[in-house]
């Protein structure tokens, strides 16, 4: 018989920053990487290697967000891997399985057993930018299907996928790192569009994570993570998903206010099986009181505790075996192969000569193209430059005496970025426009000859766009958003 405390820990995933291993961290249910700092491959595999020595019994979970882009924990020795919504624009089902399957590869190397990927979230609002290139696309049925296939993929590689943010984060503008975001579409739009993703994989799903949002179509009252019609009615009862639910961090501002115990107890009671605190061990020995208590004074069923424990342990003994750090993998380059594929030509040619350019970038990406083209000029320029900033640039572009090739980063949020963009195209006509991160703004730059959309601004992005505008390989990704 398992005491309370314990059948409490095991639902408690907590966070670990770096790749040294504490002997006296307690003993959780599962651990979550934030590997940071440098760390390598081979001291993350020394820590992952330590937490499921002290196990006798059933491996810990294993956790890790490696969803490619921006959000990768590991990137010393793995493959690099674009954002999601480059895959949405490369649109080959094919193309994305093997990304999963790579990126599978790489977290048995680190001995991880489950990835919070691929996300299900659709890019509906231009302001939103904590999800932004994390999703595939707009298009539901599409981010279904490529969900569905790169979860294939890790599945096929050992990784368990989390797909994540139920019922969705991309209709609101509101990060719920920093707040509680409200969506406010009614429940005949959230049913043809937000669902349609998670509902098409929630069947054979090993795990789904919750969204901190409100859907008040569903729950006015409570955020997803805490609601139990939306974590048990909707989700298991309507939808069948009967994997392990999984919170978002709880100590995100979306909910952090309640109170780690509090929290950890209303999203059991909700139906929710795992409890991710990141950053903050107190915090989490703050869940496994809460819950106690609880339990004991008939707030939390016994049997609801006993049911996540049980979907948790299902989990971790689910985990793969981790694979030798040496091993061959099974898709080498897939990244950059994906980034390439998912540059997309909107006007013009998608050419430029690196000995007679001069790169500007809005918010720091110069210095990795500089890297791809060593003979081209590269300036930076503030992501909201002043008039100042931009005379400055013009003068700057005016003595290179090369061609502008003008990188936006999100033009669309940053007026006077636009402004300073169209400032320069009046005065260079020929130059190249690309549009960094998600594609919103290529409807600003209408003036401009020659148009490109790439999806990133982390290193397999920019080598992708760099085998397209440099050395020729032919443009032939699809806008995956509706700009």
């Amino acid at each position: 018989m398992i005491d309370t405390a314990d059948l409490a820990r095991g639902v408690v995933v907590v966070g670990i920053s770096g790749a040294r291993f504490d002997s006296g961290l307690p003993r959780f249910g599962g651990y979550l990487l934030f590997a940071g700092g440098g760390a390598t491959l081979s001291e993350i595999r020394a820590l992952t290697d330590a937490l499921r020595a002290r196990e006798a019994e059933t491996p810990p979970l294993i956790a890790i967000d490696q969803e490619g882009g921006s959000v990768a924990r590991l990137r010393e020795g793995v493959e690099p891997m674009p954002p999601m919504m480059a895959l949405g624009a490369a649109a080959d089902l094919e193309l994305t399985r093997r990304a999963g399957e790579q990126t599978a590869f790489d977290l048995r190397r680190a001995g991880c057993t489950l990835d919070f990927a691929p996300v299900l979230d659709l890019a509906v609002d231009p302001r939103n930018t904590v999800i932004g290139t994390r999703s595939f696309g707009s298009d539901p049925r599409q981010v279904a299907e490529l969900g569905a296939a790169f979860g294939k993929g890790l599945r096929q590689g050992g990784i368990l996928p989390c797909y994540k943010h139920f019922p969705g984060h991309g209709a609101t503008a509101v990060d719920s790192h920093e707040a509680l975001p409200a969506i406010e579409a009614d429940e005949a739009t959230l049913r043809a569009r937000d669902l349609v993703p998670f509902a098409a994989v929630a069947s054979e799903a090993p795990a789904m994570m919750s969204a901190h949002v409100v859907a008040r179509a569903f729950d006015a009252r409570y955020p997803a993570t805490l609601s139990q019609r939306i974590a048990t009615a909707l989700l298991r009862e309507e939808l069948g998903f009967r994997g392990a639910l999984v919170t978002d961090c709880l100590e995100m501002n979306a909910v952090a206010p309640r109170g780690a115990g509090d929290n950890a107890v209303a999203a059991l009671a909700a139906g929710v099986d795992l409890l991710i605190f990141s950053h903050d061990i107190n915090a989490a020995n703050e869940a496994v009181e809460g819950i106690a208590a609880a339990v004991a004074g008939d707030r939390l069923t016994p049997s609801r505790l006993e049911e996540a424990y049980t979907r948790a342990q299902r989990l971790r003994r689910a985990g793969a075996a981790p694979v030798p750090l040496d091993a061959f993998p099974p898709h080498p380059g897939v990244g950059r192969d994906a980034a390439r594929r998912a540059v997309t030509l909107l006007r013009g040619i998608a050419h430029a000569d690196p000995l007679a350019s001069i790169a500007v970038s809005f918010g720091g990406t110069a210095a990795m193209l500089d890297r791809e083209a060593p003979a081209m000029e590269t300036v930076d320029a503030p992501i909201d430059p002043s008039e100042e900033d931009v005379r400055k640039l013009c003068e700057t572009v005016a003595r290179s005496q090369r061609r502008p090739l003008l990188l936006a980063r999100r033009a669309h949020l940053h007026p006077q970025q636009a402004a300073a963009i169209l400032a320069i195209l009046d005065r260079y006509p020929d130059a190249l426009v690309v549009t960094l991160l998600e594609p919103f703004d290529v409807g600003l730059f209408g003036v401009a000859r020659h148009l490109v959309a790439a999806y990133g601004d982390d290193p397999a992005s920019i080598g992708g766009l760099a085998d397209v505008i440099f050395s020729g390989s032919l443009p032939t990704g699809t806008l995956p958003v509706s700009p």
